[in-house]
Order: structure tokens, then C-alpha cells, then sequence
């Protein structure tokens, strides 16, 4: 295929709706195609479905190749002018197992009853020295218990790696079939199948980095074997793509490859959104501020220390929307509201589809990224939250981190502060919904929204895919 350039880019206005044509299609030429690839349900996705927007918008004929999932088990559907074709078991027995594997995640750490542990630790009697028979038996207990974790462990980790040789067996057949001209590989545990469609189709390949993998929260593959196979995949890529400035410098400096693409997530905004600058309208609601944290709801992004910090700022209602990773984190997260009291200030909301997401965001006082420095790859992240926060006119707390901080700072958007420091988040929250200081933050928030338009990244993506296209 060769390539032509968007629309707008040769003074061709573009058609009403959604999506343009490219030239390859309205000539009658057939169009490139593009496989888009990443591995889970893809409607919660956001980065995915602009790129395969983006894709279309250009000419190709694009599918989505994502994976089937208890929330969404359709084989095939559309999402505005795309396909998602979806890999996922094939009988009731395979759902069976896949089930069985989604319940054998690691366990995490308990985290509704932290305090009341220590305490009880604290006093409970010293059984060793009262009763040595009972300290001996404990002791088996707790080895054999230890030994059964480490059969299930060894369970849990063959079962993965069946289902993983399922998946890439399925997604290369895919590639073997369509040929596609593009492929976008969506972070590390896609790029085996850009490697296939590379060799097999001389596909142009795009490695996409939503995060720095070797160094990423619950990773659950070898560090030394993630870095060497991303070492192969940087250079098997035509082009190497990532989310933030801080990921592109250490990925070139670690991988010694010329410096990755930055392509934000910025929103696309909607069909209704206001000129960029605008503070949106806000929907009247009675009651207590409400700070919100919108994103996956998994450990070390702030969300334990902010509950806590309700108990001393006793003003602020918290809204916490988006889906479970793993989804007993869920739990956890609700048995520690009850266990501090506060059902009715608290509140676990389903996710909402990214293009909505904006939207859902406007009726709340302050946005949430609190992230924890648990891992390298948040420390050094630009969550798509933040941008989100931005459109909407929120003003942001955010964790004290490179990135965040930077972003906020500069700005002028909110405050950061210590992610682990609950009083400190409890203060700071306090402050953020003042009216008046809140209201000077919202007006902030809307000049530094006019720099953050997608359009822009949207250009960054499609040279990427032009350069990609030539190199191969």
C-alpha cells in the first residue's frame, strides 16, 4: 500500500462523522490493513481505540484483535467504524479453566484491617513461652500451608503459560489469515505476535509501551527475561511508541535505541465537547465536595490512602469509578469502607466507556492520581488521568512523583503531595474544595486545556504509522 496522508493534512476537507476515508479506499484501490492488538476486551481501552480510529481515518481497513473476558464475551463487534474481534475459549470447558486461572491470582495484601492487625499483634500473649506443644504444631501448619502455596504457585503459573501458547496460536493465525499490512502491538505480552507478522507478512510493526513492563505493577514474568525480550522486541519493531516522556529516556538509554515517540493520552473529545479553554457547565448537585479517582481500581494507585484520609476530612465525599484488577481487590476495598464507617461517603462506581468518561467526571470538586512509587514504571508514569481530570476542569491532587508533579506544577492545575501520607493527602484534599481556591484552580485548569488536544498526538501517531510504513 502506499501511503496517504489524512485529509486535512492535502486540503481535502473532511466528510461529517466520526471517521474519514482515506484516498486508497475512494480511489478503489484496495485498502491497507491494520491489525491492532492487545490482549484484554478492548471496550475500556481508550489508546487502543483511538489508534484504530486513527487507522481508519487514513484508509485502512482496521480490526482490533483484543481477547474475550467474563464482562465481554462477544466474538466480534464495532466500536465507531471499528472491528474488535475478540480471542477467547471455545467451549465450556476452556471457559471452565479460564475461570479457574482468573481465580488463581497471586493474593493480595489485606488492606481494610492493617491497624486492627498490628494491634491485635500487639497484644495478644506470648504462646511460645506458655504453651511450646502448641508453637510446634503452629509451626507444621504453617509449613504445610507454606508447601500447598507453593503447589498452587507452580498450578497457577503452568496454567498461564498454557493459556498464553493459546492465545499466540490463535493470534498468529489471525495474522496468517488477514496478512495485514500494519500491525500496532500493544505493550510486551503482544509483541510475539508482531514479531510473527513481521516474518510472515512483512508487516510493518509498532511497539507501543503503555508502561515500562520489566518494571510494572503485579508483573508476574521474570525481570531478566521481560528485559530480553524487550530487547528483541525495540528492535524487531519498525517504530517504538510510549506514554511518557520519562518511559521514551530510560527505554532509549536501557535499550540504546534512538528515543521512543511520546503519544499522550489526551482524550478524543466528543461530538458535544466545548472549544478547548471552555470550563464546562456544571450539572447542580447538593451535598459534600466529591473527589473522584477515575482508572483500574488496583493496588498502589492511592486508593487505600485515600479512603483513609476521609476519616480526617470529614467534608469530602470520594467517587471511585472503573473496573477491578484482580476483582477480589474490589472487596478489599469495600470491606475497608465498612470497617472505618463510611458506607455513605464512599462510593464504588462501575466503569463507564472512554469517550464518556470526560463527561462523567464534570459533577466532582477534585481528580485523583495518587499513585504509589511501588514500582519504576509508576514512578516515572503520565496516567491518561491526568489529562481527564484537565478536559473535565477538574482540579487535580496528584502524587509528588516526576511526572505528575511536573504536569501539575506546571500548570498550575492542583496540588501534589506525599502518595503514602494520609494526613497529608486528608490536608491538601481539605484545602483543594475550598470554593474560593477551588474555583481559582478550575480557571487554571481551562487555559492549560487548550495545549491538550488530541489532535496533535493524533498527527504524532500518523507519522509514526507513515515512517513505519516506509521502513518496511
Amino acid at each position: 500500500m502506499t501511503w496517504q496522508p489524512p485529509r486535512e493534512a492535502r486540503g481535502v476537507p473532511e466528510p461529517a462523522g466520526d471517521l474519514a476515508v482515506g484516498a486508497s479506499a475512494a480511489s478503489g484501490e484496495r485498502p491497507g490493513i491494520a491489525l491492532v492488538v492487545v490482549r484484554n476486551s478492548v471496550e475500556h481501552d481508550a489508546r487502543v481505540l483511538r489508534a484504530a480510529r486513527t487507522l481508519a481515518r487514513i484508509g485502512y481497513e482496521t480490526t482490533v484483535l483484543g481477547v474475550a473476558s467474563f464482562s465481554e464475551r462477544r466474538a466480534v463487534s464495532e466500536a465507531g467504524g471499528v472491528t474488535i474481534k475478540r480471542i477467547g475459549p471455545s467451549s465450556r470447558l476452556a471457559w471452565a479453566v479460564y475461570q479457574r486461572i482468573s481465580h488463581l491470582s497471586p493474593p493480595e495484601p489485606r488492606v481494610y484491617d492493617e491497624g486492627a492487625t498490628e494491634a491485635k499483634s500487639a497484644a495478644a500473649p506470648d504462646k511460645n513461652a506458655k504453651d511450646a506443644g502448641a508453637s510446634e504444631a503452629n509451626a507444621a501448619a504453617a509449613s504445610t500451608a507454606s508447601g500447598t502455596t507453593a503447589i498452587k504457585g507452580v498450578g497457577r503459573r503452568l496454567l498461564r503459560f498454557a493459556a498464553t501458547l493459546a492465545y499466540y496460536r490463535r493470534a498468529i493465525a489471525v495474522v496468517r489469515a488477514m496478512r495485514p499490512d500494519l500491525v500496532h502491538c500493544n505493550d510486551y505480552n503482544t509483541m510475539w505476535i508482531g514479531v510473527a507478522a513481521r516474518l510472515l507478512a512483512g508487516s510493518a510493526v509498532i511497539y507501543d509501551s503503555h508502561e515500562l513492563w520489566p518494571d510494572r505493577n503485579l508483573r508476574q514474568e521474570p525481570r531478566w527475561w521481560v528485559l530480553l525480550c524487550e530487547a528483541l522486541f525495540v528492535r524487531a519493531a519498525h517504530r517504538v511508541i510510549t506514554t511518557s516522556p520519562a518511559y521514551a529516556e530510560l527505554m532509549a538509554q536501557r535499550y540504546r535505541i534512538a528515543e521512543p515517540v511520546v503519544v499522550r493520552n489526551i482524550p478524543e473529545p466528543g461530538p458535544e465537547a466545548p472549544e478547548p479553554g471552555t470550563l464546562r457547565p456544571r450539572p447542580e448537585r447538593d451535598g459534600p465536595p466529591v473527589a473522584i479517582y477515575v482508572g483500574g481500581l488496583q493496588p498502589n494507585r492511592g486508593l487505600e490512602q485515600s479512603i483513609r484520609a476521609l476519616v480526617k476530612a470529614p467534608a469530602v465525599k470520594l467517587r471511585l469509578v472503573g473496573p477491578a484488577t484482580p476483582a477480589a481487590f474490589r472487596l478489599e476495598l469495600e470491606r475497608l469502607v465498612r470497617s472505618l464507617g463510611l458506607e455513605d461517603r464512599v462510593e464504588l462506581s462501575d466503569p463507564v466507556p472512554p469517550m464518556e468518561v470526560v463527561d462523567a467526571l464534570v459533577d466532582a470538586d477534585v481528580g485523583l492520581a495518587l499513585i504509589q512509587p511501588a514500582q519504576l514504571s509508576y514512578r516515572l508514569t503520565l496516567p491518561n488521568k491526568l489529562f481527564e481530570y484537565a478536559l473535565a476542569g477538574l482540579p487535580i491532587l496528584g502524587s509528588d512523583l516526576p511526572m505528575i508533579a511536573r504536569f501539575v506544577n506546571e500548570h498550575e492545575l492542583g496540588m501534589t503531595t506525599d502518595p503514602e501520607d494520609v494526613d497529608a493527602i486528608a490536608a491538601k484534599l481539605e484545602e483543594l474544595v475550598e470554593p474560593a481556591r477551588n474555583a481559582r484552580y478550575r480557571e487554571a485548569v481551562a487555559r492549560a486545556a487548550i495545549a491538550l488536544d488530541w489532535r496533535r498526538e493524533r498527527e504524532l501517531l500518523v507519522d509514526v504509522y507513515r515512517d513505519a510504513s516506509a521502513r518496511a
